[in-house]
């Protein structure tokens, strides 16, 4: 009696573990909750995977700014794609390298809007950001800036003044100081076209980044350097305006059910997220597979497309699976509730914009 027992509780603790699941690191979508952020939402519903077209820049535009003959203008491109790859959300392809089934004439404003079902196709791509450029300019001033340093220093002399009854010298340099300034306008213009669609979205950059050489240093910044902080400015203002920002969660995803088969399929869509090039839409295709074969029973397989839905901002998808999970046999409630409230959390915008 004491060995069925034992065998009993030993094959719950297993079926314990084995419905813990497996933590994996998913990212989301987070809009501005903002009107703006709702027309964007609605723009973008679930799409990812984002074609990058950089138009080659006009040398005769660009030698203002960088000089006659520079031959940083060629690598403008590169420098731009790099400057939007810089935590976004969006899976980048960078259509640049495609030179082999792409011709330069596809990759124009025109070309794009013309042949993106194409392009989506040989892309993979669901969605295609074109950037191109207007006039761009530089000049250099001056200006003052607060030296926080001496700040500071000043600061904690007239405490330490105060507590010691004396005066704590604590020099005659100026707290605000003449300095060099650079402005550097990166016009980009950025145009978002939906593959399926052709709807468009639009973000123009005007104003320019300020770039200083230190405080009261009044030699201006040069041209290289303040052009890498006006790109990250520029390609973050464009980002804002066309994407979501991203945000980090780790969650279980849920691989173990009494139907081996339906096992399978769940365990085979983790092994497309944790392997050496992870697949949500891969993992996905299990998980319809394990749900079909389970005939709907399977709350680990509601959970686990739910939690791709969340990933592909699509929230009201995924709330609604969660809600599915919850109402099967042998679900992990709490936890599935808990991935729902941070769905409605990642899904809830400000109504007072209407």
């Amino acid at each position: 009696m004491k060995k069925i027992s034992a065998l009993l509780l030993a094959g719950a603790l297993a079926l314990s573990v084995s419905n813990c699941g497996e933590k994996v690191e998913v990212e989301y979508p987070v809009f501005p909750k903002s009107k703006e952020g709702r027309q964007l939402q609605k723009f973008l519903g679930s799409i990812r995977n984002v074609g990058l077209a950089v138009e080659k820049p006009q040398k005769s535009l660009w030698e203002t700014v960088f000089g006659a003959g520079s031959s940083f203008i060629d690598q403008m491109p590169s420098k731009v794609f790099e400057a939007f790859d810089k935590e976004t959300y969006y899976k980048l392809i960078d259509l640049s390298k495609r030179a082999d089934s792409i011709n330069e004439a596809s990759l124009t404003l025109t070309g794009i809007t013309k042949s993106r079902v194409k392009l989506g196709n040989q892309l993979g791509a669901e969605a295609i950001l074109h950037i191109g450029y207007q006039k761009p300019y530089t000049e250099c001033g001056s200006e003052m800036m607060v030296d926080y340093g001496a700040a500071a220093l000043k600061v904690g002399g007239a405490i330490a003044s105060m507590a010691s009854g004396r005066n704590v010298d604590t020099g005659s340099g100026p707290v605000s100081k003449q300095t060099g300034i650079r402005y550097m306008l990166i016009p980009l213009d950025a145009t978002l076209i939906k593959v399926e669609t052709g709807e468009v979205k639009k973000a123009v950059v005007s104003n320019p980044a300020k770039v200083d050489a230190g405080v009261g240093n009044l030699d201006c910044p040069s041209v290289l350097d303040s052009f890498g902080k006006a790109l990250d400015e520029a390609a973050l203002y464009i980002k804002d305006r066309l994407s979501p920002k991203v945000k980090t969660e780790y969650i279980k995803v849920f691989k173990d059910d009494e139907d081996p088969e339906v096992a399978g399929y769940l365990d085979d869509g983790y092994q497309e997220i944790t392997g050496e090039t992870p697949s949500f839409k891969k993992a996905k295709e299990n998980w319809e597979k394990a749900d079909k074969k389970a005939g709907g029973k399977s709350w680990g397989a509601k959970t686990n497309l739910g939690t791709y839905y969340f990933q592909a901002g699509d929230f009201e998808k995924a709330i609604k699976l969660y809600e599915e999970a919850m109402k099967l046999s042998g679900a992990d409630k709490n936890y599935v509730r808990e991935l729902r409230k941070r769905v409605e959390a990642a899904a809830a915008v400000d109504d007072t914009e209407k």
